[in-house]
């Protein structure tokens, strides 16, 4: 750990022990799906008494804990004195958060909100409009795409990362316009977002490797965001955590997903009970000191 101006960073680079967390794999998985007043947006549970001190996880598949029984924010539940309410969906964009206002004032109430690093690809911009809630969804293709790849057929895809896919094989040229957008829409909104949360507020980078210089040659996830676009994020937190697990979590949690997954590229993509352990380990002590 060292301190950088008013900004708590943690790096996580080598393995952690359980400590007082225990690993539970994806044996009695249950999401126990719920939903809050006012919003469409569906999370994973439990529900949470909101009239009652709580801490706001907003962010993606990790942060929902895709195929983790117990994933970080309900790792975290006995070591906060505050709950933690899961607002974490699946391959979502900061989209989904602008376009919910009772989502947005359920995280503005909260003690604390941690806020993970989520991918620039799905949202709707310049070039392509996605689902408003179901931000991975590719809903058309806007005439300057159109224009920019006449010899693609976008009604083929119903999905942003695969319509990506397909455009960075085309011209490279063409697709880091493509990606240049969709960082600078991702740059905006994500400030947005950020100052509509307001003070104590944590940025949490939870990946498999540290951010990168460029994110567009990297492709890894969160798609497109590089080193430079976390420091401008970084002076709108309270603190940034940064949570890269070590090499045997990972092979640990890949062997474990292997049994149960049939996709091997699936086991590979996801964060697994070990490297959960890790992030709820890593968040405990800058999730405290701030709530206090």
């Amino acid at each position: 750990m060292f301190i950088e101006s008013r900004h708590t960073v943690f790096r996580v680079r080598k393995e952690v022990g359980v400590m007082t967390y225990g690993v539970t794999g994806l044996r009695g998985l249950n999401y126990d799906i719920c939903a809050y007043d006012g919003s469409r947006l569906k999370f994973r549970g439990p529900k949470c008494d909101l009239s009652s001190p709580y801490v706001a996880f907003l962010g993606t598949t990790e942060t929902f804990g895709k195929f983790v029984a117990q994933p970080f924010p309900t790792l975290l539940t006995k070591h906060l004195p505050a709950a933690p309410v899961n607002l974490g969906m699946i391959n979502c964009g900061v989209d989904a958060y602008l376009n919910d206002p009772a989502v947005l004032d359920v995280a503005r109430h909260a003690d604390l909100r941690v806020v993970q690093v989520i991918g620039a690809l799905n949202l709707s911009n310049h070039y392509f409009k996605v689902h408003p809630r179901r931000n991975d969804r590719f809903v058309c293709a806007r005439t300057a795409l159109k224009r920019l790849f006449p010899e693609v057929d976008f009604t083929e895809f119903h999905f942003t990362k695969a319509m990506l896919a397909a455009l960075s094989h085309r011209s490279d040229e063409r697709y880091k316009m493509v990606c240049d957008e969709l960082q600078k829409i991702w740059l905006a909104r994500m400030t947005v977002l950020m100052k509509l949360l307001g003070e104590k507020t944590v940025l949490l980078w939870f990946a498999g490797n540290i951010p990168p210089i460029d994110a567009i040659a990297d492709l890894g996830d969160p798609m497109l965001i590089d080193a430079d676009m976390i420091e401008r994020m970084r002076a709108l937190s309270s603190a940034y955590v940064e949570i890269v697990p070590d090499p045997l979590a990972i092979e640990r949690d890949r062997e474990d997903m292997l049994r149960t997954l049939v996709s091997q590229s699936a086991a590979k993509q996801l964060m697994g009970p070990c490297a959960h352990v890790q992030a709820a380990q890593a968040l405990q002590e800058t999730c405290i000191h701030l709530i206090r």
